[in-house]
């Protein structure tokens, strides 16, 4: 359904990142040159509160629950007094890309933890009121195998959703599955694609974003928790790859934006893009690697052309393993762990973060991410200081 914009390539050297995380404290960040399914133990969650049918892309068109999703007035980008590009910024798209990879438990709890503070701090900062947030996993959904729980009558629970459903319902015992009848279960297509918005948690739970949407405005009811619900991507393995970088640039591809794609309307040519990454271990293709296609290079150019070529309205945050870099966080030699934060070296992705003016690392192995997300309102605040709307 969505084609990738990026082509297969041989990576170049990463350049010398340092980083200044003190590997004592909390998260501190520095931004680099200019240049088989698990049980994740949440319990069953009772979606009953009729989840919509599933069986649709796109943005939808029916309201769900009366919330205020009025459009507000849009930007031209010209200032009506001088007649000249304006520059600052009135709207910002938060797009996060989380990897949900067997170790990743603590630091997605981490993630969630910190995003209230940062998504208040941007909008209080900027002094603005038009935000969209999506919620991205770094594959497919498609597990190699399930978790599956049924109680009395037929009402079953599984992970990770809402893929699942398809293998429960076909046991024969399911009524219903995560809330949704398995009579007539379809299942949108957008559940297996790359770059999609999440609309369920790991665990089956319906997040209730407004209007069928993929992605969350400032008007969705109790924004933080519904957060927490679509970042809860869960950990388990799965039939594809790992691939972080080929689910950024899908989630912001005109195919997916477009009219009838999954993320529809959530990127937006006059709001600044800010894309935060998390992942304990490389984003690599290279000696037998299964990661993105291309390398830093060619996801820098295609996150770049979604912004029609203007590369200052791209912010990149990225939390990722730092043993390599100076200063860094997590041991040279550590690895991905289930039990504890993390992360193995990701020269690769520190390299693609180093090309953005507005970027920055920070370490994964931190035990609190709020230092981190506040350095990042503030080089989002510095991005919007010389921003232009499309």
């Amino acid at each position: 359904m969505c084609a990738s914009a990026l082509a297969a390539c041989v990576d170049k050297e990463s350049p010398g990142v340092e980083s200044d995380t003190d590997t004592t404290a909390s998260a501190v960040t520095v931004a680099p040159p200019a240049t088989g399914a698990v049980d994740t133990g949440d319990e069953p969650a009772d979606t009953s509160a009729d989840p919509p049918d599933d069986s649709g892309g796109g943005s939808g068109a029916a309201s769900a629950g009366g919330s205020d999703t009025s459009t507000p007035p849009e930007t031209t980008g010209v200032d009506g007094t001088t007649g000249v590009p304006a520059t600052g910024c009135q709207k910002v798209d938060l797009l996060f890309v989380i990897d949900n990879d067997t170790t990743m438990k603590s630091e997605q709890e981490g993630l969630v933890a910190a995003f209230p503070a940062f998504y208040d701090g941007i909008k209080s900062t900027l002094g603005m009121q038009d935000t969209h947030v999506m919620a991205v996993g770094a594959d497919d959904g498609k597990a190699l195998s399930n978790t599956s729980q049924c109680l009395g009558g037929g009402k079953c629970f599984c992970g990770p959703a809402p893929l699942c459903c398809a293998n429960t319902c076909e046991g024969g015992n399911a009524e219903t599955c995560n809330g949704l009848a398995c009579a007539g279960l379809q299942i949108s297509e957008c559940a297996s694609q790359y770059g999609a918005g999440r609309d369920y948690s790991n665990s089956g739970t319906f997040c209730n974003i407004a209007d069928g949407r993929r992605y969350m405005l400032d008007s969705q009811p109790d924004l933080h928790a519904t957060f927490g619900c679509a970042a809860a991507v869960g950990q388990y393995q799965t039939q594809n790859d790992k691939r972080p970088m080929f689910a950024a640039t899908e989630a912001v591809s005109p195919a997916m934006n477009g009219v009838g794609g999954c993320d529809e309307g959530f990127l937006r040519s006059d709001a600044l893009l800010v894309v935060v990454f998390v992942s304990d271990k490389d984003d690599t293709n290279e000696n037998g690697g299964t990661g993105s296609p291309g390398g830093p290079q060619e996801w820098y150019d295609a996150l770049v052309a979604a912004k029609g070529g203007n590369a200052d309205s791209v912010v990149v945050l990225g939390l990722v393993g730092d043993g390599n870099m100076t200063g860094g966080g997590c041991d040279p030699n550590m690895a991905p762990d289930m039990e504890a934060l993390a992360g193995g070296p990701a020269p690769r992705l520190q390299d693609f973060v180093s090309k953005f003016t507005h970027g920055a690392i920070g370490s994964i192995c931190a035990a609190d991410y709020g230092p981190f997300f506040s350095n990042g309102i503030a080089i989002v605040d510095q991005a919007c200081d010389t921003f232009t709307p499309g």
